[in-house]
């Protein structure tokens, strides 16, 4: 009978021993079990979990005490020797009359491993959902990139997980992440020589992932990838090959994962390579629209969509716009070709972006903002000068203006302030260029033609203040002077006329605080001749019809004259004839209000032109100042002495006083004096000077 047992027990394909429950005796083993564990190395009365288990003492997940004679009871578990799974039937049985343990061994392996990668499987896909999700989100891709990484180093039990970039030079690591306690590499994963993956890119070439579970053991023809890879401390590693429109860009990867079921993991791993692939390539598109809806190609500066996205709405501390403009860009392109005027735009654009870094907006054609926030007016203005220095210093043609705000809820309002500024700047520049001033090589000229540059020079003390005599028709003597403007920068070494720049500033509306200056030192020498004894003459402050037209000029002229506490007759206000051409009705209304506060007012350049006598009827002045082109003939043509004499007696009989101007040769110096005119001005007596020369020469103490 227990030959038959045994017979029956050995021809099963199964494993099946015997053991007394007592004292764990192995008492039996099958054939299929001695072939598995070796029938050499199994003596009379071993343990069965030292020839099973391979232990020196009982198994601790041992199953003795849930054993019955009635039922067999079920379980599995992975053998530490064999390293197969089984499901096991265990029952007590009574064997040579001693109670014992059957067991029948069922090898499972197969069917839990294929579980395992089902189960693999289904969680790499939902993994791989997720990281798509991510994926999809609108953002940064590579924020998105990082999140998935480290979604896939979680689920592969990873050290570090990859993206590497495959470039000419070779691959570099672009994207990582890292387990904790686990060193950064990304630094020094930089242009690795692509011969060291020649096996990698032939594996993603055929749409394969590679696959290392042992470094140690890569062949030999693969040895300078063994010795890298050991280096980093690599011992196992998964990549999957990222390609776009065909063409292999780099790789997704991971080190040292230690998931079971990595035999399986190249078609999720593929999977979510091919997903990274589209996402790449999607933000590699979507870079291209924001490319030419956000930033303008030419010039490398933000587009106008990109000023209007940031700046339409929104409060704004302490911001400053700076615009600036390509002067006559149009004449450029038609006559030196639209290569040099794209040459022009690149160089305007290189000078901003020097000064305000990124934020700079191309928003027109031809036009620039630069704009910088956080920052306080003095550093802005700071900017803003630099800005346009630099583009002086190019040779650049460009105009600028700029404004700034404390606290900006309108930035519409703001660029147009800026806009206006710019296009006086350019008005400036123009009226210059047709004056004959050559801006890119005249610096002291074109460091005035900018928003704020006179202002600035005033106060930079860059202005003097010459004086030119004017002497008596009847004794010769210097009876008054006209106060002339000079500008000069030291630190420089810039000088230029007031014809090159007082046209412009006019244009420009930016010539009042050169009017006021003049004003101010002439009131200034009044003031300090009579405190220091001399005889103090008058003198006479050219203002400019811009000046005349600002709103409260009578009352500002009044209050300057005031702060000196000199008397008003001693400063005489000159205005050009052509000042009528603004309005005849607001010369009137500044003549009489100047008048009326005691003060003597010219009428300057009469002859300019066409004369118009009109002037003597509609208006109430005091001087009349006879402009050069009809004195030059003083002294030479009878017809110019006629009408000269004919001027100066319809003067004197309004009770107005003549000035002629230009006096240059002793001829129209007599001639002045036979027509009787009441003042003489001219190189012939006096040229201008500085107002130190000008009291040692005239006047006396």
């Amino acid at each position: 009978m227990e030959d038959m047992t045994d017979e029956l027990l050995s021809g099963l394909s199964e494993l099946v021993y015997v053991s007394d429950v007592e004292t764990y005796e192995l008492l039996y083993l099958n054939k299929p079990g001695l072939k598995l564990f070796g029938s050499e190395g199994i003596e009379r009365g071993d343990a069965c979990y030292r020839v099973l288990q391979g232990r020196e003492e009982p198994c601790p997940f041992c199953t003795n005490s849930k054993l019955s004679f009635d039922t067999f009871y079920e379980w599995e578990h992975t053998n530490e020797v064999t390293k197969q799974h089984y499901l096991l039937r265990d029952k007590l049985v009574s064997w040579r009359g001693r109670t014992v343990r059957l067991e029948v061994a069922f090898d499972v392996t197969e069917q839990v491993n294929e579980r395992a990668q089902y189960r693999f499987l289904a969680e790499a896909g939902n993994m791989a959902i997720a990281c798509v999700k991510v994926l999809e989100k609108d953002g940064d891709i590579g924020v998105a990139l990082n999140e998935v990484l480290g979604m896939l180093g979680a689920f592969l039990e990873a050290d570090r997980t990859y993206m590497f970039r495959l470039r000419s030079q070779g691959v570099s690591n672009t994207h990582e992440w890292c387990k904790d306690g686990v060193a950064s590499q990304i630094q020094i994963l930089q242009d690795i020589p692509s011969v060291l993956i020649d096996y990698w890119l032939e594996r993603f070439s055929l749409d394969r992932a590679v696959i290392i579970e042992s470094v140690a053991d890569l062949a030999e023809d693969r040895g300078a990838e063994r010795e890298t890879l050991s280096d980093l401390g690599i011992e196992s590693l998964v990549a999957a090959p990222i390609e776009i429109n065909g063409d292999i860009m780099g790789f997704l990867g991971a080190d040292n994962p230690k998931r079971e079921g990595l035999n399986a993991v190249e078609t999720p791993l593929m999977g979510l390579a091919y997903f990274v692939s589209t996402s790449v390539k999607r933000a590699i598109a979507q870079r291209k629209v924001d490319e030419l809806t956000w930033y303008d190609t030419l010039t490398q500066t933000r587009s106008r969509a990109a000023f209007h996205r940031d700046f339409d709405q929104g409060a704004f501390a302490g911001v400053g716009f700076a615009l600036v403009d390509a002067d006559r860009l149009s004449v450029i392109n038609r006559e030196q070709g639209r290569a040099v005027g794209d040459e022009v735009l690149c160089s305007i654009s290189s000078c901003l972006h020097e000064v305000f870094g990124d934020t700079v907006y191309r928003i027109g054609d031809d036009e620039f903002c630069s704009i910088a926030a956080d920052i306080d007016y003095k550093q802005f203005a700071q900017k803003a000068e630099s800005a346009m220095q630099l583009l002086l210093d190019k040779g650049l043609p460009a105009s600028l203006g700029s404004a700034w705000n404390e606290k900006c809820t309108d930035t519409i309002a703001l660029l147009d302030l800026a806009g206006e500024r710019m296009r006086s700047a350019k008005r400036g520049r123009h009226r210059a260029i047709d004056l004959g001033v050559d801006l890119a090589s005249d610096a002291a000229v074109s460091n005035l033609l900018r928003p704020g540059g006179a202002q600035e020079a005033v106060e930079s003390g860059m202005f003097t203040v010459c004086l030119m005599p004017q002497s008596s028709g009847e004794t010769g003597r210097i009876i008054a002077a006209e106060a002339l403007i000079r500008y000069h920068n030291p630190l420089k070494g810039l000088q230029a006329l007031p014809a090159s720049f007082v046209p412009a500033l006019e244009d420009m509306g930016e010539i009042s605080a050169i009017d006021f200056f003049a004003l101010s030192e002439a009131c200034a020498t009044v003031s300090r001749w009579q405190q220091q004894g001399k005889d103090a003459i008058p003198l006479a402050v050219n203002f400019s019809r811009c000046t005349i037209g600002d709103a409260g000029f009578v009352e500002r002229v009044a209050k300057t004259v005031a702060f000196y506490g000199i008397d008003p007759s001693f400063i005489e206000i000159e205005i050009t004839e052509s000042t009528r051409e603004r309005s005849d009705e607001l010369l009137r209304s500044v003549i009489n209000g100047l008048r009326s506060k005691g003060f003597r007012v010219a009428i300057d350049d009469f002859g300019v032109e066409n004369a118009n006598f009109s002037l003597f009827i509609q208006l109430a002045f005091d001087v009349l100042k006879i402009d050069k082109s009809l004195v030059w003939g003083l002294g030479v043509e009878e017809r110019t002495m006629q009408v000269i004499r004919g001027l100066v007696t319809l003067c004197d009989d309004l009770g107005i006083e003549t000035i002629a101007e230009g006096i240059e040769t002793e001829e129209q110096h007599d001639a002045l004096r036979e027509a009787g005119c009441t003042r003489a001005q001219g190189y012939r007596i006096g040229k201008p000077c500085s107002i130190a020369e000008f009291e040692q020469r005239f006047l006396c103490a």
